[in-house]
């Protein structure tokens, strides 16, 4: 669905407000699929400047996939600014396409913007690598306290490298 900014082209260089959703499709991301239950939304202001779109505010979506560790359901909330400029390829059309850079920017013909390739780089951006439940992302962080001073505890193992051990024990430069 498109995002109609006609009101723009009445009124340039006067924000308006807007409200869009979008649907995203599931998407494989390292081998995962993480799913988009929900249309995403975008919320913020247009405005028209000569023969460019300005488009800010929010962006939000919520991504439904399985926890890393232990494949428990996991839902991520999304929740970004945006702050997007589209060109106008009616306008661009009397410029030389090598010099309008159409490939870098993001663009719009007539009185409609298609977002839907604007949230889906915005929510994927927003992922994190990996998706983790509450419970593993807490026993991952207690495990990692455990572990941080691990290598200057005293070892009751005697072996080749027992001098350099103590060294670090006492907080000593080697």
């Amino acid at each position: 669905m498109l995002l109609n900014v006609s009101l723009a082209f009445v009124k340039p260089g006067e924000r308006l407000p807007f409200r869009h959703e979008v649907i995203i499709p599931p998407q494989k991301i390292f081998g995962e699929t993480v799913r988009f239950p929900q249309p995403a939304v975008f919320e913020g202001t247009y405005m028209l400047e000569e023969d460019s779109l300005l488009l800010e505010g929010r962006f939000t979506a919520e991504a439904a996939g399985s926890c890393a560790y232990c494949l428990a359901p996991v839902t991520y909330q999304v929740d970004v600014p945006f702050d997007e400029v589209f060109l106008h390829l009616d306008k661009l059309s009397r410029i030389a396409p090598e010099q309008s850079g159409e490939d870098e920017q993001l663009t719009f013909q007539g009185k409609e913007v298609d977002l839907d390739q604007l949230a889906l780089s915005l929510a994927v951006l927003d992922l994190p690598m990996r998706l983790v439940c509450r419970d593993c992302s807490e026993k991952q962080a207690e495990d990692s306290l455990d572990d941080a001073h691990a290598c200057q505890k005293e070892s009751p193992v005697v072996h080749p490298f027992s001098a350099l051990q103590q060294l670090l024990t006492k907080d000593q430069e080697v």
